[in-house]
């Protein structure tokens, strides 16, 4: 287990990716605690820890240096460890009146990114509505319609779920009479910045932190 002191970011961040990479709950959990005791920011534990730990197990999976397993492990530590954090540094702030429904296109498993939008929003003022992973395409569509939502944050981390994410937007704007702004995010995104609006997507953001500011400068008053 490691125990050196944890000073700054940089340091926080290798030392949760090697307690992650073991699969050692215990420490990965001790490494959040003790830098909410210091005083972290949740954007930046989840903008400079959780996000780039998590990239750097994807891009381990992709080359294979890691298994399936140990990609499972990791991303289910570090969604507990995500709540963990929202749970003690989490504070009400004033209500926006918007509304946020965020989902996984419905072959894609991989939700960690959209946790993180939706908590860093409530931090806003926001309401969120997270459904996660597998989300079926009429699912998406009711929920939205009944929420009568804002935006929408659909995502896929592969390029073999992007037909099924086209789906998803096709099918909001098809359904909704006033189809809600619709954010896109993930590796293939990255990777071509164009692929957005060609998908009929309005935006798409390189993290979590500047999808939240994208949001907040598109909808900058109230409802």
């Amino acid at each position: 287990m490691t125990t050196a002191t944890i000073d700054g970011t940089v340091e926080l961040r290798k030392a949760y990716l090697t307690a992650v990479l073991g699969g050692d709950r215990r420490e990965a959990f001790r490494l959040v605690d003790q830098a909410c005791e210091a005083g972290t920011e949740l954007s930046r534990l989840y903008l400079e820890v959780f996000q780039p730990a998590m990239r750097e197990i994807g891009r381990l999976w992709q080359e294979n240096a890691i298994t399936v397993a140990d990609e499972h492990v990791a991303t289910a530590i570090t969604q507990a460890a995500m709540t963990r954090a929202f749970g003690q540094l989490f504070a009400w702030g004033e209500g926006t009146g918007r509304t946020l429904v965020a989902a996984c296109a419905d072959t894609e498993r991989h939700e960690v990114g959209l946790r993180m939008i939706c908590d860093l929003l409530e931090l806003r003022g926001w309401d969120t509505v997270y459904l996660g992973a597998s989300v079926p395409l009429q699912s998406l569509v009711s929920m939205i319609e009944r929420k009568r939502a804002d935006a929408v944050a659909p995502s896929a981390t592969i390029a073999p779920h992007l037909p099924r994410l086209r789906a998803m937007i096709e099918a909001i704007r098809e359904t909704i009479p006033e189809p809600p702004l619709i954010l896109v995010g993930g590796r293939p995104f990255l990777e071509d910045p164009t692929l957005a609006t060609r998908l009929g997507a309005d935006l798409t953001a390189e993290d979590a932190v500047q999808a939240v500011e994208l949001l907040q400068q598109k909808f900058s008053t109230p409802r």
